[in-house]
């Protein structure tokens, strides 16, 4: 395929850019790509549910599905406010579909979302970050063209910030009482993660992300199929455990089939009325850092004539992730994290990768620049991403974009509840995924029961949908119950970092009033650094800050010192069990990224791998890098 070129993304023009299957761990055959052009109509304001609309042949503008109407590869780039949106497409339905099941997914959609197929409604979700299904079977017809649209209303700006203040970089506004208020405003109750309150992009909140920004795509199934398989392993007696979960209850079996490396290792049949079994593996290989050692699974559900219901291939790797004492494990060898804080927008498609390589892309990026892996910040990645991950071996801690709730409000527990646990359960095959972050700095201002209550709560729903994983509950602040500690501290003078990480008495900790206290768990920085520095070329186009912004470096060799002299503070102080640097790459206005938004060199790579992993490897040389 031809590279995408701006001009050719316009109304008229839209071309189909992302065909792969977005869910590479539970692949059938029988699915049908709907990315591509689409009609749509855009509001600023919410006008309310149209009949009238959804009986519309089709909409007055063009749009590129997944990519959301603020960002230019949609065709359309409107970058101020929408809160109402209407999309329209229409589809056949292949021939071999015939007897079966259709399911419409969705990769996500920001925020509310109706359904209707062929103007009836056919489900409804509430969540930005979350992929849904709907059973569309019985609105569907087999031999002519359906009409397929969505309602979607995104109430993002409510409780916005007005006038915008200017973020300095080091924790302060030009107008903090504006900030206060709007911290504490009871009307934010929507996630939204980095997606600016604001109209324009500010500080380190950027452009926002309306309506379908991943995939959608439609499957054929039998009446009876498989709805998930949860897989994870166990080494120390070299069991995969696979736990299926079926569309109703069925009288046969699944047969699991185990390939490795092209040769088949493994082949077995299992009752569907057993909750859950193991396979043995002979000598197996297990999935480490830069060692992605992976197993291909295919499996068959048959009926009690043996006649095949459903057929999903899938992978897992086996590993294990523990913790013992204040260390994280992997494979019962100490772990030191030497992570990139990655942020997933992108200067053409925001929140939405341009294509499937530039998922893999941005990894093989940190990878060079000395990284093991990266804390996925404030977004919901797509599963493509993990799939890279998991192929490359390389770690990640998943997070849910929380910024936008203030978890002193009623509907905050609510809203999160609708989509975090189902976010876990997505994902947690994903071997690459070795800790779960739901809550990221958490209401620094107030601190009331609820919050305190809603942070044990997701730790606690965490840990019951996955017990095998390390949950850090709310990265950097306020603990309350979390396996991980975290702290975030952006200081830029070395010196002073020093003297903040090593206390007199205990560990530092960002607000011990309101946390709980440190009971000796893994301790962990996961955001410093942050060195502002743009190429002079740039400064004129771009009003630019970075963490650390009063103590700008003024040539490009002072970067490079102040991120060893950082690093090397972080990696010298012995209780700390791993860092994330901030960040892997600009973001419109905020330019500490070790790589430009559009991910071309800022810095000297082998200079950067010698900072984030040379110096590491030498002083945590009895840890696995």
């Amino acid at each position: 395929m031809a590279p995408i070129k701006d001009k050719d993304i316009i109304y008229k023009k839209i071309l189909y850019m992302r065909k792969e299957h977005p869910r590479p761990q539970f692949y059938r055959k029988n699915w049908l790509n709907l990315n591509g052009k689409w009609t749509c109509e855009f509001s600023k304001n919410i006008k309310g549910f149209s009949n009238t609309k959804i009986n519309k042949n089709k909409f007055s503008s063009n749009i590129n599905v997944p990519f959301c109407p603020e960002s230019k590869l949609s065709g359309i780039g409107h970058t101020d406010f929408i809160q109402e949106m209407y999309y329209q497409r229409t589809f056949t339905v292949p021939k071999g579909w015939k007897n079966k099941k259709i399911l419409l997914h969705f990769g996500g959609v920001d925020y509310q979302s109706s359904i209707f197929v062929n103007k009836r409604k056919v489900g409804s979700n509430t969540g930005g970050s979350t992929p849904f299904s709907v059973d569309i079977t019985s609105s569907v017809s087999l031999h002519k063209t359906n009409d397929l649209k969505l309602y979607v209303i995104d109430k993002r700006c409510q409780g916005s910030l007005g006038p915008t203040p200017w973020y300095f970089g080091d924790g302060t506004f030009d107008n903090e009482k504006l900030i206060k208020k709007w911290i504490l405003n009871k009307k934010r109750t929507q996630p939204r993660g980095k997606q600016s309150p604001h109209q324009h992009s500010w500080g380190c909140f950027y452009t926002r992300t309306t309506g379908i920004w991943q995939t959608v795509w439609l499957e054929a199934v039998d009446k009876i199929y498989i709805k998930n398989v949860n897989i994870h392993s166990d080494i120390k007696t070299s069991h995969f455990i696979f736990d299926p979960l079926y569309s109703s209850k069925t009288q046969g079996t699944l047969k699991v089939d185990i390939v490795f490396k092209n040769k088949n290792i493994s082949s077995s049949t299992h009752s569907t009325t057993n909750k859950n079994f193991r396979i043995k593996i002979k000598n197996p290989k297990l999935w480490s850092i830069g060692k992605p050692n992976l197993y291909d699974f295919t499996f068959t559900l048959l009926n009690k004539e043996k006649n095949i219901h459903d057929v999903v291939k899938s992978y897992g790797g086996m590993r294990s992730i523990e913790i013992k004492k204040n260390k994280i494990y992997l494979n019962n060898k100490p772990l030191y994290q030497r992570l990139v804080l990655d942020q997933g927008f992108y200067p053409k498609g925001i929140w939405t990768a341009p294509a499937d390589k530039d998922l893999k892309k941005d990894i093989l990026l940190s990878m060079k620049a000395g990284f093991n892996g990266a804390r996925l910040h404030e977004k919901v990645f797509e599963d493509r991403f993990h799939y890279w991950a998991d192929k490359l071996g390389y770690i990640t801690w998943a997070e849910f974009p929380n910024w936008g709730l203030n978890e002193n409000a009623k509907g905050s527990e609510i809203s999160f509840m609708k989509e975090w646990p189902r976010i876990v359960k997505y994902l947690k095959n994903h071997p690459s995924i070795i800790t779960w972050t739901p809550f990221n700095e958490t209401n620094t201002v107030e601190c009331n029961p609820q919050h305190k209550s809603l942070m044990r709560k997701a730790y606690a729903i965490t840990k019951k949908i996955d017990p095998t994983r390390p949950v850090n509950e709310t990265s950097g602040y306020q603990h309350q119950k979390t396996d991980i500690w975290t702290v975030h501290h952006y200081e830029p003078v070395p010196e002073k970092l020093k003297a903040a990480l090593n206390p007199k008495k205990g560990v530092y900790r960002n607000f011990p009033h309101f946390e709980t206290s440190y009971k000796n768990e893994p301790y962990i920085i996961d955001e410093y650094g942050g060195v502002w520095w743009l190429p002079i070329k740039l400064r004129k186009k771009i009003k630019s800050w970075g963490h650390g912004d009063k103590v700008r470096p003024k040539r490009i060799q002072e970067v490079y010192e102040r991120m060893e002299k950082l690093t090397e503070v972080v990696l010298k102080t012995k209780h700390i069990q791993g860092f994330c640097y901030t960040q892997l790459t600009d973001i419109e206005q905020e330019t500490n990224g070790v790589y430009l938004y559009d991910r071309k060199n800022k810095f000297n790579v082998n200079k950067l791998r010698k900072i984030f992993r040379d110096i590491s490897l030498k002083i945590k040389k009895d840890y696995i890098q």
